[in-house]
């Protein structure tokens, strides 16, 4: 078998055995500044739960999810129609067990992910009835805010912890 010449140095150069597509390189490569996202963002609601003693209720992301054993705020998509504060109040309900009253918005941030943005709404909360519970969540913890930076939160919720910290 002949491995050819490359013309412009002579060195020998291997023939492909076959051709195939040369495909762009995965979004989380390409810098955020040059990603061409096609789909509108995914609305993503998330609440500041506190209780009295000033402590913020956080909860773990299952392992099997995306960003698996991070913590976070709790929350999560809304369903199409759906309004925010809703959304917020269904997904505390369906993850903790807890009814909620839905506050103030406090912080929203679209956030790049490598295949979709989030827009990622954040809302004031507290329990009005119940206990939290591991029923979607892999745990959950109340925190004050000079612990909270001790847990690993996705990139998404760290403008509103400098926020809450700050």
């Amino acid at each position: 078998m002949s491995l050819g010449a490359d013309p412009a140095s002579g060195a020998p150069s291997l023939q492909p055995l076959f051709r195939c597509k040369v495909l762009k390189p995965p979004r989380h490569l390409v810098p955020v500044e040059q990603r061409v996202v096609t789909h509108p963002p995914i609305d993503v609601v998330a609440a500041v739960v506190r209780r009295d003693d000033g402590r913020l209720l956080i909860s773990q992301r299952n392992a099997d999810d995306m960003l698996g054993g991070y913590w976070e705020f709790p929350g999560g998509k809304v369903d199409p129609g759906e309004d925010l504060k809703t959304a917020v109040r269904r997904e505390l309900l369906e993850e903790l067990g807890i009814e909620t009253e839905i506050g103030a918005e406090i912080h929203r941030i679209v956030h790049p992910y490598p295949d979709r943005d989030v827009r990622l709404v954040f809302f004031d909360a507290r329990i009005v009835s119940g206990e939290p519970q591991k029923l979607e969540v892999a745990d959950f913890r109340w925190v004050t805010l000079d612990e909270i930076m001790d847990y690993q939160f996705p990139e998404a919720d760290l403008p509103l912890l400098k926020q809450l910290c700050g």
